[in-house]
């Protein structure tokens, strides 16, 4: 902030009377509680009076604020110069004496002081050689500063303090007329010089420092606002903490910080924000209030009750702030679902008013505690702020305030995600001012709305670039308004064009490198966000832990251009994974069936950071199989004889194949339109590459045809060469809810799972033969082909919460979860062509149509590896067990014990 003009030329040589500097009024010591309510107008008017040259009534008012406030330095410091300007230099001194009896010293004061004195005995202090040396210096330095020539004001300032370092008003004047020139690096440097070289007034070149950091922070705190009007409260984090630590006195970059933490719905880092804010400032109302909003998010009741508690404790409240806490904490009491507290705490309001009654009649009604409180069911209270000359001030109303203005709503409504009521409020605010902020807010709202209401956002964005080329700001905001409009290379050359203006905020680098992939460069985006990670190594950009992984975590998924998985289940069991797709339901048994799949993303075709395009390769067969047993019963006789011809059959356990003769290979290809809903559509072509896939018996459907294979005692066989195959294609929905790992919270929610249909068509040549089921000798022979028709569908979905390791390994993922499984299996096989005499097609036995469905517990154990400085974990090994009970349909396929272990790299 510049300073006000500062002519302290002390003319004690040439026997001048000595004139007290013009104060800074704007800038209170760091150990002052800022002012507010009463005290505060009293002052703002004061100020605003000795501005105007009205001594008297700066008088007046500094005279009440010091009744509200005695021991604020700048309120006696207002009266003593409002004194001196009205010719009252006697009263002057003794505001002076009367401040230091009520304990108030300063600086300012102690140089006030001595500044009436001087003039009272006539100016004349001997002046010493170091003093004559600096001082025609000091000359040309106050008049240059006052011609407007900072650079030549600073250069002799400098020259001035270097020559007599008694002389702090010089250093002052150095500072000042480095800071004028917007060089503030250089004013922070000339302050340290000054303190190292012992200046008297350190004090004040601490106070000054400060303010250059205040000044500092303006710029991160610029970037974090813009972030969150983008709606990324995430990237507004890192610069709001950076606002807090250069100026932790600002109450509203500490404000920014805790608004930012609760919208990106870090709760317990917002309350840890509140307190910091607390512990700055004892009395500020806001942060209270913001921290009890948040520890009853949190459903810490007892410590959000004890903070409202406290904010109607402040006896500094005028009655409106009091009725807005009382209701706020109102809605506190109603998200705990404590009636009673809410009757409480609005009893002492008029009952007949809106916002009261509405809570009144809600508390009536018997309710239970709102377990998960979210910002749409429980949002927080809307900030309404306001300008000063002190900087932002900041109150906060109750959610549903119908008396904020219609801006103060529309940020309310856009932090709560009501896009559409912000719109409407920002349209009102519109109607109101047209101002620029008014407008920039009405854009904004309109961004976040319908495709309609992006399309509108975008053409204001257009209007504004038309008179503003080249704002960073607005081009970055176009950017994010044409990634939502499905337009990703347009939004790459905005935020190139704005990243090349030096203005974007630091983070537009891993905008930049998430639009590459958006456009389909996704080799280029890994680049950008591996330079991303080098200058957070170099210091130069500024990521938070969770910020870095996520950005290793794109790296990952964006230089991922092939992988492979090697997955076993037991009993049919199939991991619920978005890498797994492509297999017909498998009818479980007392059996472990192997997949071995590598897969290919073509870079520069079709795959972006919202589409995924594979070609894949994919092996499997059953690696065990026990066979099955069949339940003892009594068989018809297939060729009609009477209930007597039946036959009684005793169990029988029969033998299963397994290992490379049960191999069946595939090559095809799979497409994810959009990553965001989940639809993969895959087409493959499958090979029967093992004998046992290509082989069997062949059973008529047709009753006759069984019975005269009875009677002759044979059986027909079929067998096809090794280039039979088929084509399978199906499609799949997957939802996958936190199942990857997360470094931000030790569990989380978590729901995965897939539904799957398809359709698979084999129609392969084939040789018949004929067996003496006695001799095993071939009676027949003659071939046609084999046609298995197979539809499916299968879903499963697991939900339940994931466990972080964190004592073993922070890579080690314990889940824990319910699952419910069904599958739909119809199928039509049918033989085609001659066996021996015979000629035509027959229908097989098995066609038809079978359901299962199953439900039970489940627990995954997942462990992650293969990352490195700038990849997130690739890889992951994956073992899971199941126990599910029959629910319906063919309960042998849906009980049991199910097992699967994969590992995908």
């Amino acid at each position: 902030m510049k300073a006000r003009t500062r002519l302290i030329v002390l003319l004690s040589s040439l026997g001048g009377a000595a004139l007290l500097p013009a104060p800074a009024f704007a800038e209170p010591a760091a150990s002052e509680a800022p002012l507010r309510g009463k005290a505060w107008q009293l002052a703002d008017e004061g100020y605003k009076a000795y501005d105007k040259g009205d001594y008297a009534k700066a008088q007046a008012r500094a005279e009440a604020a010091i009744r509200l406030r005695p021991n604020v330095a700048q309120l006696h410091l207002l009266l003593v110069y409002a004194l001196q300007k009205q010719g009252k230099p006697a009263q002057a001194e003794r505001a002076v004496a009367a401040a230091n009896a009520a304990g108030v010293d300063s600086p300012a004061l102690r140089e006030a002081r001595t500044a009436l004195r001087a003039g009272a005995q006539g100016g004349t202090a001997p002046a010493t050689q170091a003093f004559r040396t600096g001082f025609p210096f000091a000359t040309q330095a106050y008049a240059a500063y006052n011609d407007g020539d900072y650079k030549a004001a600073a250069a002799a300032a400098e020259k001035a303090f270097a020559a007599d370092p008694s002389q702090g008003a010089w250093a002052l004047l150095w500072q000042d007329a480095l800071a004028a020139q917007g060089d503030d690096k250089g004013a922070l440097q000339a302050i340290e010089r000054a303190l190292a070289a012992g200046a008297p007034n350190q004090a004040d070149l601490i106070a000054r420092r400060q303010g250059l950091h205040r000044q500092m922070s303006v710029p991160s705190a610029q970037a974090g606002y813009q972030a969150l009007i983008a709606n990324r409260p995430a990237d507004a984090i890192a610069p709001a903490r950076r606002a807090v630590a250069l100026a932790p006195d600002t109450a509203s970059h500490r404000l920014l910080l805790i608004t930012t933490l609760m919208l990106d719905e870090q709760l317990a880092e917002a309350e840890t924000a509140a307190s910091e804010a607390l512990r700055q400032d004892s009395d500020d109302t806001v942060a209270l209030l913001l921290r009890a909003y948040l520890r009853q998010r949190q459903g810490k009741t007892a410590q959000a009750e004890a903070d409202f508690d406290s904010a109607l404790g402040q006896d500094w409240l005028d009655d409106e702030q009091r009725h807005n806490v009382r209701l706020i904490a109102a809605d506190a009491a109603l998200a705990a679902g404590n009636g009673q507290r809410v009757q409480a705490l609005l009893a002492a309001l008029d009952g007949t008013d809106k916002a009261v009654r509405r809570r009144l009649d809600e508390a009536g009604r018997a309710r239970a505690p709102r377990t998960a409180l979210t910002l749409a069911g429980y949002p927080p209270p809307v900030q309404r702020c306001r300008d000063t000359p002190y900087g932002t001030a900041c109150e906060l109303l109750p959610a549903d305030a119908s008396g904020g203005s219609p801006a103060a709503l529309a940020y309310a409504a856009y932090g709560r995600h009501d896009y559409q009521e912000a719109i409407a409020q920002a349209r009102k605010a519109l109607e109101r001012d047209p101002g620029e902020q008014s407008q920039a807010l009405l854009t904004t709202a309109l961004a976040a709305g319908n495709r309609a209401q992006a399309r509108e956002a975008a053409a204001r964005l257009d209007a504004a670039l038309n008179r503003q080329a080249g704002d960073a700001g607005l081009l970055m905001q176009r950017a994010y308004v044409n990634q939502r409009l499905g337009m990703p290379e347009q939004a790459l050359h905005d935020i190139q064009a704005a990243r090349a203006t030096g203005k974007a905020p630091p983070l537009a680098i891993l905008d930049e490198g998430y639009a590459r992939a958006g456009a389909g460069d996704k080799r280029g985006a890994a680049r950008t966000l591996m330079q991303a990670i080098d200058q957070a190594d170099a210091g130069t950009l500024a990521l938070d832990e969770e910020q870095r992984y996520n950005t290793r975590g794109a790296i990952a998924g964006f230089s991922r251009e092939w992988g492979g998985y090697v997955s076993a289940g037991y009993r049919g069991a199939r991991p619920a994974s978005a890498d797994f797709g492509g297999a017909a339901v498998s009818t479980p048994g007392d059996a472990v069936f192997g997949t071995a799949e590598v897969f290919w993303r073509p870079p520069i075709f079709l795959n972006t950071s919202n589409r995924t395009f594979e070609l894949y390769g994919r092996l499997s067969s059953t690696i065990y199989d026990n066979g099955g047993k069949t339940k003892a019963q009594r068989l018809a006789d297939p060729c009609g004889g009477t209930a007597a011809a039946r036959a009684d059959l005793g169990e029988t356990h029969s033998r299963g194949i397994s290992g490379v003769p049960t191999t069946v290979g595939a090559l095809g290809l799979r497409f994810t339109p959009s990553n965001e809903v989940g639809l993969t559509f895959g087409l493959e072509r499958q090979f029967l590459l093992g004998t046992a896939t290509r082989s069997g018996m062949l059973v008529p459907a047709d009753a006759a045809q069984r019975c005269a294979l009875n009677r002759q005692n044979q059986s027909a066989r079929y067998e096809s060469d090794a280039g039979s195959g088929g084509w399978l294609t199906y499609v799949t929905y997957g939802i996958y809810e936190g199942s990857g790992m997360r470094l931000d919270v030790p569990s989380w929610f978590t729901v995965e799972g897939y539904v799957q249909g398809g359709y698979s068509l084999q129609d392969f040549a084939a040789r018949y033969s004929l067996r003496d089921n006695a001799t095993g000798s071939e009676t027949a022979s003659g071939s046609g082909r084999l046609r298995r028709d197979q539809a499916f569908a299968s879903g499963e979905i697991r939900a339940g919460r994931s466990f972080r390791l964190d004592a073993i390994d922070e890579r080690l993922i314990l889940f824990p979860y319910v699952v419910l499984g069904a599958d739909w299996l119809w199928q039509k096989n049918r033989a085609s062509g001659t066996l021996g005499t015979a000629s035509g097609s027959t229908e097989l036995q098995g066609n038809g149509a079978t359901w299962s469905v199953g439900a039970g517990p489940g627990v995954n154990l997942r462990y992650w590896f293969r990352q490195d400085r700038y990849n997130a974990p690739r890889s992951y090994l994956d073992w899971g067990v199941q126990y599910r009970a029959g629910l319906a349909g063919h309960s042998n396929r849906a009980k049991g014990l199910f097992m699967n272990l994969t590992l995908s790299y």
